[in-house]
């Protein structure tokens, strides 16, 4: 690869502390790889560099890349060889070579997982008389929240009063428990290996001084993901030379810890340090790069992209009635884009929230076309999806019990001993007196939703009935789920066809899209297509009630919002559509998004026609 001029100045620095600000496309990983390499033939031995990535396939893919521009190059013997790793790969090690040091019994110690960790809670819980049962203090609430209190090394008891007020004391009990229990077993978790390498190096002067030898050069890949732990590892391993490489408007993860401030304020913190800058694209033409300057234009540390190939590209900024229109224009959209020769692979859906991806989903399903999901559930997987879909299976066909017993406990008092009972007595008759008594109007609604003749008003009617059971099993988010249903309702008015193939169509993208994943569009959340890039992208939902995130209520989380936004309009490659539904499922209305360019001109799209597929 040639490299451009600021590239060049990238890897031919040797300051002691550089910060590389590279936007989104600048081809960051080609000029780290070249930094690595270059450090190799001016006379660095492999073995005194280390890179972070967060990552294992970045890992491996930054090793190989550098392998690859020093081939032929001889290595200075047997043990010198880079090391690469994320946080974790490289702690792990670390500790493996002396595990005594960090008070661990010996180097056969496991590592355990999350599921093994919570395990371990239940353990505590009931060992410090705490019911593991109870939602209140449910082991997986607990770990996240001690986790998240590691890695941004916030006081235990200062994150958990507001969580867990009244019971911080009994709870602080359950922690120290779980180290117990840890240790007996000569086990460390996921944060352990960071908390416990940080430590040492806090502690141990000779340790701290034998690692500073070891690797005198270190490169940080994606600094903007750093947390606090991941920071003060770094300040305590102090190398000789350290660059950090990243882009703060790509910073948004800080529900895990991260922290755009560590890349931010990296100069103020260390005064010598030198800022570089990578704002040649080379991803997506001009037209994209415009929109996303305009997004963060005057946020700190902004980038200017320029388009360095001149791809050609297009924007539309889309305006729909609701919901249901929206997932229209996005079918015509593929259709259109397939019908030009684009394969399915190369468009993308991005959204804030899975949740707004219910309407297209179910359009795709109708109209047959392929998708894979990233970030969140897919629809048929939603349990209120599951809780809505077993009352019409039965209705469908009263002896399929999987599904008599999924409507059964959703109503209160009803567990699955009882119905078990009332399964049994059953048989497939909707009549009798076999029904418990909580969920006695069970057979009048399974009757009603047989006898309606029209798809829609089964649906209907079963929504209405079964709301009072969604509000009192998700009390804390009924009127999301309650809309999830609703998008159901509308698309059994639409569809064509019995429910039997209503039912049906929820299990058709399942048994395509792994054979065939060319013939799949992407569904994606904004998280989860970070370090992605399409040719096509259509960013849905960009509605004020919907980016930012509805729940975001404090002003601190709104740069973060912008942030997503940022990332959702940089991953297309030629074409980028922006829409929005001007009523909300919650027949609510909206405006644009506020993160975009006041001047944006949002064009009205009325409804859409798309070619309905020959039936099989």
């Amino acid at each position: 690869m040639k490299l451009n001029e600021a590239q060049r100045e990238v890897v031919g620095c040797r300051e002691r502390r550089v910060v590389v600000l590279a936007g989104a496309g600048s081809g960051k990983t080609a000029t780290s790889v070249h930094w690595v390499a270059g450090l190799v033939r001016s006379g660095v031995p492999r073995k005194s560099i280390l890179m972070i990535t967060f990552t294992r396939k970045a890992a491996g893919e930054m090793r190989s890349r550098v392998e690859a521009l020093l081939k032929g190059r001889p290595r200075a013997g047997e043990a010198d060889a880079l090391t690469v790793g994320t946080y974790h790969a490289v702690a792990s090690a670390v500790m493996r070579e002396d595990a005594a040091g960090f008070g661990l019994r010996d180097g056969r110690y496991t590592t355990i997982d999350d599921g093994e960790s919570q395990s371990i809670w239940r353990s505590a819980l009931r060992e410090c008389g705490v019911q593991p049962k109870s939602a209140l203090f449910a082991p997986e609430r607990l770990r996240g929240a001690y986790s998240f209190a590691r890695n941004t090394m916030v006081p235990v008891r200062g994150l958990l009063e507001p969580m867990f007020p009244k019971h911080v004391a009994r709870l602080e009990r359950v922690i120290a428990a779980y180290e117990r229990l840890k240790r007996a077993a000569n086990a460390v978790d996921y944060d352990d290996l960071l908390v416990l390498w940080e430590r040492r190096l806090r502690e141990d002067a000779a340790f701290a001084r034998a690692q500073r030898e070891r690797w005198r050069y270190v490169l940080v890949d994606e600094m903007q993901d750093n947390n606090r732990l991941n920071a003060a590892i770094l300040e305590a391993l102090a190398p000789e030379h350290l660059m950090v490489v990243g882009d703060v408007n790509q910073s948004i993860y800080a529900f895990r810890g991260s922290d755009a401030k560590l890349i931010t304020e990296f100069s103020a913190r260390c005064p010598a340090t030198r800022v570089l800058r990578l704002e040649d694209n080379y991803r997506s033409g001009q037209a994209i790069l415009d929109l996303a300057n305009a997004v963060v234009a005057r946020t700190e540390a902004a980038l200017s992209l320029r388009s360095a190939n001149g791809t050609r590209a297009s924007v539309r900024c889309l305006v729909f009635h609701d919901p249901d229109h929206e997932a229209l224009g996005v079918i015509d959209w593929v259709q259109r884009l397939v019908a030009e020769g684009r394969k399915p692979c190369d468009c993308a859906v991005l959204t804030r929230s899975s949740k707004l991806l219910t309407a297209l989903e179910i359009a795709l399903g109708r109209y047959r076309i392929a998708y894979r999901k990233y970030g969140g559930l897919t629809l048929a997987d939603a349990s209120e999806v599951k809780d809505f879909l077993a009352f019409l299976r039965l209705a469908q066909n009263p002896r399929d019990r999987l599904a008599l017993l999924r409507c059964l406990t959703q109503f209160p008092g009803i567990g699955e001993g009882t119905a078990a009972k009332a399964i049994d007595a059953h048989d497939g008759r909707l009549d009798g007196n076999h029904w418990p008594a909580q969920a006695e109007a069970l057979p009048m609604w399974v009757r009603r939703v047989r006898e309606t003749r029209e798809l829609a008003g089964k649906g209907r009617y079963l929504a209405e009935h079964i709301k009072p059971l969604i509000e009192t099993n998700y009390p804390k988010d009924s009127g999301e789920r309650m809309a999830t249903i609703g998008a159901l309702v509308n698309s059994m008015a639409a569809a064509e066809g019995t429910l039997t193939e209503f039912l049906d169509s929820f299990a058709l993208d399942r048994t395509t899209t792994q054979e065939h994943p060319e013939q799949a569009i992407t569904l994606s959340t904004i998280h989860s297509a970070k370090g992605l890039e399409w040719d096509c992208v259509w960013l849905l939902g960009a509605g004020s009630k919907q980016l930012p995130h509805p729940r975001t209520e404090e002003m601190s989380s709104m740069p973060e919002e912008r942030r997503l936004c940022y990332v959702a309009v940089t991953r297309p490659r030629h074409d980028l559509v922006v829409s929005y539904p001007g009523l909300t499922w919650q027949k609510k209305p909206q405006r644009g998004c506020p993160f975009l360019p006041e001047e944006t001109h949002w064009e009205y799209a009325g409804p859409l026609s798309p070619k309905m597929p020959a039936r099989a």
